[in-house]
């Protein structure tokens, strides 16, 4: 995703932190589902390399509600109290027909992608 995205607010919050700027703090407990892009390649590849699949389909995600809070601490930068976690994805059929886990939880979803972001701008 280009890290300037308009239509993903976790790029372009992070590309703010990675240029010096503190972001406006988000609330903490908002949030909602989210995947890390090596992980929703991997849980697709499962799909497509499957021997039997029992549904026509599959929920592609972490499983788990993302918190902006746990972005924010990630990236070293202040939220704020308040917000309400938003919705999330079942996964049960992703991982009961392939095996699927995720790898990557926020804080490590983020160092991976800031990382990355050292050797590629864009």
């Amino acid at each position: 995703m280009d890290p300037e995205s308009p239509f993903n607010f976790i790029p372009p919050y992070v590309s703010a932190v990675l240029r010096g700027e503190t972001p406006a703090p988000l609330y903490a407990e908002d949030g909602g589902d989210s995947c890390y892009a090596p992980d929703a390649g991997r849980a697709i590849a499962l799909l497509i390399t499957a021997d039997r699949l029992n549904h026509t389909t599959y929920n592609v995600s972490s499983g788990r509600p993302m918190r902006n809070g746990d972005l924010a601490d990630a990236l070293n930068v202040p939220s704020k109290p308040g917000g309400q976690p938003g919705p999330h994805l079942d996964i049960s059929r992703l991982t009961a027909d392939t095996g699927f886990i995720p790898q990557y939880d926020t804080a490590e979803a983020v160092a991976h992608y800031v990382a990355w972001r050292s050797e590629n701008s864009r």
